[in-house]
């Protein structure tokens, strides 16, 4: 919607609303981990790391938080969901991205190959 309010085509809304949703992604996991820089003591590069660990829910579990203050585990849980669901969005739409360009690639050779490509060729040889 935001982008036919702004006149554009749908191939450049869709654009648009992946680089918002990769830009609020970048935003939650640079403030979480600045969030956890300050409370924990860690270095930028230490909490980017566990944000991005905890966000793709791998969980190595070489860093852990240490605090024991409620207020930081509900902002903590907080942070987790936010960055589950944006993170999820982001990959998301990178798949999608990545079956168009699949696509195009397929119908290419399809063209190219004019149905020799991947086995076609032999299919026809083995019917004939």
């Amino acid at each position: 919607k935001l982008g036919l309010t702004h006149g554009l085509g749908d191939a450049q809304t869709e654009r648009m609303q992946q680089w918002i949703t990769m830009a609020f992604c970048l935003t939650v996991i640079l403030t979480f981990s600045i969030y956890l820089c300050i409370m924990e003591g860690w270095s930028f590069i230490d909490s980017l790391y566990f944000t991005f660990v905890s966000f793709t829910t791998i969980g190595f579990g070489d860093l852990y938080p240490s605090s024991t203050s409620t207020d930081f585990h509900i902002i903590f849980i907080f942070f987790l969901i936010l960055g589950l669901i944006s993170l999820g969005t982001v990959i998301e739409a990178q798949t999608d991205n990545f079956g168009r360009l699949l696509s195009t690639i397929s119908s290419s050779c399809d063209c190219l190959c004019k149905g020799r490509c991947f086995g076609g060729g032999q299919r026809e040889q083995a019917e004939a």
